[in-house]
């Protein structure tokens, strides 16, 4: 039996019926594994059809965006475009689909995104302008523009778009749109030499300014507007002059060598020199060198080697603070696989005894220090630096201040950075309320960023109190989900990687609650994402290894079918007419009452003492035995043959009332940390069927109630589950063919 992870919080948009929410939920399946297949247009024709079947249904306008995505994915750019045109004007003309997803900003968003990567700036800038005015207080649209702009040479345009986003006032934001965008107006104004050609040009430049310990030379480099530092497999802030000065500084202790073999991607590459000995700067520094619209740069450092001093100068000034998340998580990424949360503490301290050991020890500390890296490595997240934890630097605090950077390193090889390409996977499922995949991979301009919303457990009517975000996965097109597609529990949403403002390929999750205020964030603020897979993650648990248990899904979880009935019992019965109402004229117009109840076996059994197994289980009654009693006693007229080979027995619902509880446990080691539950019961969803008689579609067709049940400890048994449940409607006999 498959392993399972937190039960699913899907919530149904209120804006569809039964029917069609279970369609919604099929199309999305549907679309997400063509995409795996990579004939993501393949799917089309099924979207089409339901969008021609209800133009003006709250699903059509995510329907459209789906197929223009499908479209864009498959390198068919230019008719993309025209389809996300669709797309936005049935989510304009149309009652929204989910009220908390603005899917015009989303459409608006790819269409843009995709006419870039089409080299169609016009309609790119033209997007980005309608997605400004639709989204005024999101200031990366404009600077998008600006940048295309710049890349065009078009330097006045570019700056009049960044000027109306730019903030006026310098932050160390290296996320921040409006700091990009200031920044942006000050590079428009450096001399064309201040940039290079090509990568190699600048990789030539540093090599001789470090081979010549000239520190003015290093400082002429270095970006004097997009100066910036942070620790591998994390984040960049901008910094001050002075800490570019005691770069230049710690340039004359040590002998420092230069690793000429460029790592990274596209547009963003790093270039290792170890062997500093400075106050700041000591062991491996990583030297950034970046492609802006006007060409090569070095923009800063990477940190391999962090000590005490850049730990308190990431430090934020104002800590937060909240409680955990009211549910469990999986880990977001495979199973079997282990990432380490953060931790430059941790990190640092494993550091200073190899450096203490290589410099104490000597002829031998190096080799006795080597041994000590690669012990340090046989842990099953691997030995190297892990970027930020809680409360830490300029990306890790106000609102994001419970985010974690979660990196791989290879075993047996210590800091050698593994997380790229690792397939990221939905923790919990949910909403997907937001995707940026438009920047190619090794691009900081932007984040290839996915967003998924979770209602809240204890209120099923707020669908999407938290929101979940994972950053700097692969792109472009390579996400899996859609804005508006349910997605469950280990889906995969994409593959991690380095777009942004990211140092090496890691994960950057954070989740958000609604309900903490935090002024400019709607999502709001963060909660520490604790317990994941059954570990806690408080604040001293920097550099925990999380070992995931999530497995990869496609589409929804499978249902659990009981092995059978220990019971099985019903009583039928004719609706009595109301004063005044008018009587049927024939038995097919009866209404009747019907009451199923019983005992199914599930044999459920607990997988671990640190977290609930929950499972959904269909029971799907006899209603053969009823209704043939009903059509007995009551002289209904029965088709021709046999119930169950030439016909149908259905009952066609207008009320409900399932109910469904546990029956019966067995805790082997009787162990306290056991438990058994029945969180909620929901109806199956309807069907329909032709009438065998007058060959008319009854809708509303019972299929059986859901049940999501839990069990939790290796040794406990949930045995069976009771239920009752009541239906008032009409009975209903079709052919073998279901429509």
């Amino acid at each position: 039996m498959r392993k399972a992870g937190p039960k699913p919080d899907i919530f149904e948009p209120r804006s569809l019926d039964a029917k069609s929410a279970h369609e919604w939920r099929h199309l999305a399946a549907q679309v997400m594994g063509k995409r795996r297949e990579g004939v993501c247009s393949n799917a089309n024709n099924a979207l089409e059809t339901a969008i021609e079947r209800e133009p003006q249904s709250p699903a059509a306008g995510a329907y459209w965006l789906w197929t223009a995505d499908n479209v864009a994915r498959d390198g068919n750019r230019t008719q993309a475009l025209l389809v996300y045109d669709k797309a936005i004007e049935a989510l304009t003309s149309n009652q929204s689909l989910i009220p908390s997803i603005d899917g015009v900003r989303g459409a608006l968003l790819h269409k843009a995104q995709t006419a870039a990567l089409a080299n169609d700036a016009r309609t790119a800038i033209e997007t980005y302008r309608a997605l400004a005015r639709r989204a005024p207080k999101h200031p990366n649209p404009l600077f998008q523009a600006g940048l295309i702009m710049e890349g065009a040479r078009d330097f006045k345009r570019a700056a009049d778009l960044y000027k109306k986003v730019a903030n006026k006032a310098e932050s160390f934001k290296t996320d921040d749109p409006a700091e990009l965008a200031r920044r942006g107006l000050a590079r428009l104004s450096l001399p064309d030499d201040a940039l290079k050609s090509t990568a190699e040009q600048v990789v030539d430049a540093i090599e001789i300014a470090l081979s010549h310990r000239n520190g003015e030379q290093l400082r002429r480099l270095i970006s004097s507007t997009h100066f910036e530092i942070g620790p591998l497999g994390g984040h960049t802030a901008f910094e001050t002059e002075a800490l570019l000065e005691q770069l230049c500084s710690d340039l004359g202790s040590g002998s420092i060598e230069v690793d000429r073999k460029l790592i990274g991607r596209g547009d963003k590459k790093y270039l290792r020199t170890f062997g500093w000995r400075g106050r700041w700067f000591t062991g491996d520094v990583i030297f950034l060198i970046r492609r802006s619209p006007r060409g090569w740069q070095c923009t800063g450092c990477g940190i391999a080697t962090p000590n005490e001093l850049w730990l308190e100068h990431w430090r934020p000034a104002t800590l937060q603070t909240n409680q955990p998340l009211p549910f469990e998580l999986l880990a977001p990424w495979p199973d079997g696989q282990c990432f380490a949360a953060g931790g430059l503490g941790p990190f640092l301290r494993d550091q200073m005894i190899i450096a203490y050991v290589a410099a104490t020890y000597w002829p031998f500390g190096a080799i006795v220090a080597a041994g000590i890296a690669f012990g340090l490595s046989l842990r099953d997240c691997g030995f190297g630096v892990r970027g930020f934890y809680y409360n830490d630097s300029s990306t890790h605090d106000e609102d994001e201040a419970f985010a974690i950077d979660f990196t791989q390193y290879r075993r047996f090889v210590p800091y050698d950075n593994i997380s790229g390409g690792t397939p990221v996977l939905t923790p919990r499922s949910g909403i997907v309320s937001f995707v940026s995949d438009g920047t190619p991979t090794g691009s900081s301009t932007d984040s290839n960023t996915v967003e998924i919303q979770h209602g809240d457990p204890n209120d099923p009517t707020n669908i999407d109190r938290y929101t979940s975000r994972y950053l700097h996965m692969e792109g472009p097109g390579q996400i899996i989900p859609s804005m508006m597609m349910p997605i469950y529990t280990g889906n995969r949403i994409g593959l991690m990687d380095d777009t942004g403002n990211s140092l090496i390929d890691h994960l950057h999750f954070s989740i958000h609650d609604r309900q903490i205020n935090y002024p400019g964030a709607p999502l709001g603020g963060s909660l520490r994402p604790t317990p994941m897979n059954g570990e806690a993650l408080e604040d001293d648990d920097s550099g925990k290894c999380i070992c995931s248990t999530n497995v990869e899904t496609f589409g929804a979880p499978e249902m659990i079918y009981p092995t059978g009935f220990a019971a099985q019992n019903w009583v039928i019965t004719p609706v009595a007419t109301a004063v005044g109402q008018t009587q049927p004229t024939k038995i097919q117009d009866q209404t009747w009452e019907l009451l199923l109840s019983g005992v199914v076996l599930i044999d459920m059994k607990g997988v671990t003492t640190a977290q609930w197994r929950r499972e959904t289980i269909l029971i799907m009654p006899d209603l053969s035995g009823p209704i043939l009693q009903a059509a007995a006693h009551y002289g209904i007229p029965l088709p021709p043959g046999t119930s169950g080979s030439n016909y149908y027995c259905n009952f066609q619902v207008e009320q409900h009332a399932p109910f469904s509880t546990v029956s019966s446990i067995y805790n082997q080691g009787e162990s306290i940390n056991s438990g058994f539950a029945v969180d909620v019961f929901r109806p199956n969803p309807y069907f329909t069927a032709t009438d065998f008689f007058t060959n008319a579609a009854r809708n509303n067709l019972f299929s059986g109630i859901q049940v999501d049940a839990a069990v939790r400890d290796s040794d406990a048994y949930l045995y069976r589950l009771g239920y009752r449940i009541t239906l008032v409607g009409k009975i209903v006999f079709s052919p073998n063919i279901i429509v």
